[in-house]
């Protein structure tokens, strides 16, 4: 800034600013703009002389950058690769000079752990600046280089520290509870925001859903940069999400500080802990065999997170779990991943758990839950990891509360004798996912459809040949995602009256023997934007698109069908796919013809083919000639063999 600029308040600033601004060309810079109102008020101020003068802004929101009305698109930074990485280390360790050669592999692990984040590279170049230069010195800085090392530093938690406090209170808490993870974790967006609601982080408001609120605290925390996403939804949203390792350390941290959240691994940590008053909640990434022995004891606890060390891998069995119960009689959210329960019943001593709104369980064993889960009043979220198929009694129905049941193994819910009588059904009105779920016999499956009608994600079993109002969805009318397996051995669907509800966003079919004809059905669906056809969901060797099917489909997989030749009613329309941007293709070996409207999709993005042999194959370069010769060089074409 200009002498002449200096010791001046923030008025005369402006105006003295909007002055040279009339005369001259200058180029002025706000950095980190946390809220779009500032820049508003200052915006107005500022003259448009149109004499080239320019204005930027940094922001570490991308919903502030997003909100400026004129200048173009918002330019995103992103993590800097592994070379720009290495590049910037060089830069800021050697200034003008060369890095010597013999350092150069050990520069690019040390870059590479800083994952892309300019600012770890810029604070790790600092302490490696004070190093000597020698290959020993630099290879035991690497081997003990971790994010804790990063984090400390002062000029690190400035940044973050700052960052933090510019949030809303509410989503200050929804942050710090990634320390409970483990780090590098890529974390289940659905299942994140389920445990936020059962904290009680997410404020209700009328007329709209928790989850569709927690939803727009996670797309917020991503815009504001500290949250980054592992994988997208296919019909939109966030299927994983994760935080940087730096951002990871300062959650931990700031969690024990504020006592939020304290966080335990390994024995010597859980036998020595000293639990403070009234501590809320307790993660412990550790083995099962650790927090058994620990003998751990917190008996005013709000919520215990366990997670292996290892995960993925089951290292601990237990063979009851009637102690917690016992023990942890407060507890809100109770989530034992990475144990292995050997019960197959679930304890009669759960009742003792009335405050449990989130319980998490795996066992290879389970087929059967006891009625003293239905005494849980608070319950919103069940998710049991079974491979067997599990029972839940019909007093289940009274748990108004629940918003997510999830069962790997599959689920049967039982209704008791006088539920034959539509008026007399008692409904789940916060129901919003149920998976998965074994439909027996045409009356009840009918009356349980009618029990879930505010459902939005379904996942349906259709176990045995009398059953089929399975395939009759139209009254679940906020129904978005829906998984129907049948049975394809049980005879023909051709008889059968298919209606699903018009908001289907998602559906994926297998073993139902669908005929090829019933396909117009579907193709009708406005709003379905992704579409599976599975293991015999499709019945006949013939498939015709109808003019105008599939407005806003946008991702279609065909997987282990028989069908031989696919093909529209009328080659010479582009009234079909006009949004398709995926096509997976697999396990088809008998395809011989394929739509001709695929080589003129200009929205096609990706043509994947796993394990179909050479004809498709060559079905699907013709495709890919033809889009190229028609500009659409960006399609990718994906072989599996």
């Amino acid at each position: 800034m200009d002498d002449e600029f200096q010791n001046l308040d923030e008025y005369a600033l402006l105006e003295k600013l909007c002055k040279k601004l009339k005369k001259n060309r200058y180029l002025v810079v706000f950095d980190d703009v946390w809220d779009i109102g500032a820049w508003h008020d200052l915006g107005i101020a500022f003259p448009d002389d149109k004499n080239g003068s320019r204005i930027i802004f940094t922001s570490r929101s991308s919903n502030v950058a997003s909100e400026v009305q004129y200048g173009g698109e918002p330019h995103c930074l992103h993590p800097l690769s592994e070379k720009e990485s290495f590049e910037l280390l060089k830069k800021k360790v050697f200034g003008k000079e060369d890095c010597p050669q013999a350092l150069h592999g050990l520069g690019m692990e040390i870059a590479k752990k800083c994952k892309g984040l300019p600012l770890a590279i810029v604070v790790v170049a600092g302490v490696l600046a004070t190093k000597e230069h020698d290959i020993m010195v630099w290879k035991k800085f690497a081997e003990s280089l971790t994010s804790t090392v990063v984090s400390g530093t002062d000029q690190w938690k400035k940044s973050l520290e700052l960052s933090y406090e510019h949030l809303p209170y509410h989503l200050k808490a929804c942050l710090l509870y990634f320390a409970a993870f483990r780090e590098d974790e890529k974390i289940c967006a659905k299942k994140l925001m389920c445990l936020w609601i059962a904290e009680g982080f997410v404020e209700k408001i009328e007329g709209e859903r928790l989850e569709d609120i927690a939803e727009e605290y996670l797309m917020d925390l991503i815009g504001r940069n500290l949250v980054m996403v592992g994988k997208n939804r296919s019909i939109g949203g966030v299927k994983t999400c994760y935080i940087h390792d730096l951002i990871f350390e300062f959650c931990k941290g700031k969690a024990k500080e504020k006592k939020f959240l304290q966080v335990l691994g390994g024995y010597d940590e859980l036998s020595t802990f000293n639990e403070p008053p009234n501590l809320p909640r307790l993660a412990i990434c550790s083995s099962g065999e650790d927090f058994i022995k620990s003998k751990l004891f917190c008996p005013y606890l709000g919520s215990l997170l366990f997670f292996n060390a290892t995960p993925g891998y089951f290292k601990f069995d237990l063979f009851n779990i009637s102690f917690l119960f016992g023990i942890y009689k407060h507890l809100k959210v109770l989530n034992l991943e990475g144990i292995n329960l050997r019960q197959k019943k679930l304890p009669t001593e759960v009742e003792s758990l009335l405050c449990l709104r989130y319980l998490s369980l795996a066992s290879r064993i389970m087929e059967f839950t006891p009625p003293s889960i239905a005494k849980l009043s608070h319950l919103e979220t069940f998710h049991l990891d079974s491979y067997l198929t599990v029972s839940l009694p019909d007093s289940i129905w009274n748990m108004k509360k629940l918003r997510h049941v999830c069962l790997r193994g599959g689920v049967v819910i039982g209704l008791s004798s006088n539920d034959n009588i539509a008026e007399n059904l008692s409904t789940l009105p916060n129901l919003d996912t149920l998976s998965t779920l074994y439909l027996y016999h045409d009356k009840e499956g009918e009356n349980i459809l009618r029990r879930i009608p505010n459902v939005r994600r379904l996942q349906i079993f259709n176990h045995g040949g009398q059953n089929r109002v399975c395939c009759n969805m139209s009254r679940l009318v906020c129904l978005e995602s829906l998984t129907l397996d049948g049975d394809c051995f049980s005879g023909s669907l051709e008889h059968v009256e298919l209606s699903f509800p018009m908001n289907l966003k998602k559906l994926s079919l297998s073993n139902l023997g669908l005929p090829c004809g019933k396909m117009s059905l579907i193709e009708q669906l406005p709003n379905l934007e992704v579409r599976k056809l599975r293991q015999q969901a499709m019945d006949g060797p013939r498939w015709e698109l109808k003019e105008g099917g599939f407005p806003e489909l946008k991702v279609l997989t065909l997987s282990n069908l028989d069908i031989v030749e696919w093909t529209e009613a009328d080659p010479d329309s582009d009234d079909y796919f006009p949004c398709l941007q995926q096509l997976k293709l697999g396990l088809i070996f008998y395809l011989e013809m394929m739509p001709s409207c695929l080589r003129f999709i200009p929205s096609l993005e990706t043509i994947q083919v796993k394990v179909c042999g050479d004809d498709v194959e060559s079905l699907v370069r013709e495709i890919e000639e033809v889009q190229k010769n028609f500009g659409n060089e960006n399609l990718k074409i994906i072989i599996i063999d």
